[in-house]
């Protein structure tokens, strides 16, 4: 994905996030708004196809693209989160 578009998601996130009043939303919770706006084909795997992408933007050190978005470390795995900014 370029990063424009990662870009333009992190906008559709935030506008989701802000306008239903969420909190620590997993990455498998907004894979329908995404495939509806044209981000993704399909979900697989309950959101595989955004954590494909989180994964890959951390190995860049791009994830800055996608402010929302904080994760814990675990021993083997990454837990995502999203939660809105605060402007």
């Amino acid at each position: 994905m370029k990063n424009d578009e990662v870009i333009l998601m992190g906008y559709v996130i935030q506008d989701y996030l802000i306008n239903e009043n969420l909190q620590d939303v997993k990455p498998k919770n907004l894979m329908s708004l995404l495939i509806e706006k044209g981000f993704f084909n399909k979900d697989h795997r309950d959101g595989l196809p955004l954590r494909n992408v989180l994964r890959e933007l951390y190995d860049k050190n791009l994830l800055y693209l996608i402010p929302q978005v904080s994760f814990e470390q675990k021993s083997k795995n990454r837990f995502w989160y999203f939660n809105p900014l605060q402007l």
